[in-house]
């Protein structure tokens, strides 16, 4: 999920809460506008995101601090932001209070993807920098500044995380409109739920995510829809993977 290739260490100070996340479901058409302005931080502050990131980066040398997309405000029909740089979104998952009464809401997608045999979980590394061991539905990861001055699309994020995290191309794998919105209760990361589809078998994507893909996941495995109440009543699927699967 964050944009960061090094798992040796996990902070103390991460906190995995699953309680209070809150799902909003969202109209086929929402739309993205991108404001030009983030919010100016106080030199306190600023000096406490610029330590938490040079601690972090002295554990996790790899981490990069790269241009994610926080929301300012959501509708239905609507979802307004900004640009800005993860440094600040890693200081508040080290440290949820750091922004006050206004926290960073770090945009993220998560798929939904049914194969050929059924619906594909993957659990997450459980050395990864957040919610490590959790199983949810990929791909999945934070809305990034792929390409400097082109526009937004939820479409192709969610695309450019199948190929990292599963080997799987465009060519591979349809998208479906946005279902929901589900909000982290301690990070306050906001999850954009998308449905994806492929022909392809289980076996197959198995083959192309071991041979292709990054380290998000440790295992992968796929349901069938009679399966599919048992995984939502289990305590290490995140929140929003529930939530998903209830709209099948």
């Amino acid at each position: 999920m964050p944009p960061s290739s090094d798992r040796s260490e996990k902070p103390d100070s991460v906190v995995h809460d699953l309680l209070g996340w809150r799902c909003e479901e969202l109209r086929p058409d929402v739309r993205v506008i991108v404001n030009e302005s983030e919010p100016a931080l106080t030199p306190d502050v600023e000096q406490r995101v610029q330590t938490i990131w040079d601690d972090s980066r002295a554990h996790r040398p790899t981490l990069f601090n790269g241009r994610i997309f926080c929301m300012e405000r959501i509708t239905p029909d609507c979802i307004e932001g900004y640009w800005t740089e993860y440094r600040r979104a890693l200081a508040q998952m080290a440290d949820p209070t750091i922004f006050g009464d206004i926290p960073l809401h770090q945009l993220a997608v998560c798929g939904l993807l049914r194969c050929a045999n059924g619906i594909i979980l993957g659990r997450r590394h459980p050395s990864s920098l957040y919610l490590g061991g959790f199983w949810q539905s990929p791909p999945a990861g934070t809305v990034e500044m792929r390409e400097e001055g082109q526009p937004l699309s939820l479409t192709d994020q969610i695309l450019a995380e199948a190929e990292e995290e599963l080997g799987l191309t465009s060519q591979d794998v349809s998208t479906g409109a946005p279902r929901l919105a589900v909000t982290h209760s301690r990070t306050a990361i906001v999850d954009i739920g998308i449905p994806l589809m492929t022909s392809l078998s289980f076996a197959v994507v198995r083959e192309k995510w071991l041979s292709g893909a990054n380290r998000e996941y440790d295992q992968l495995t796929v349901i069938t829809d009679d399966q599919i109440d048992n995984w939502r009543q289990r305590g290490d699927v995140l929140p929003t993977t529930r939530a998903l699967l209830h709209t099948t």
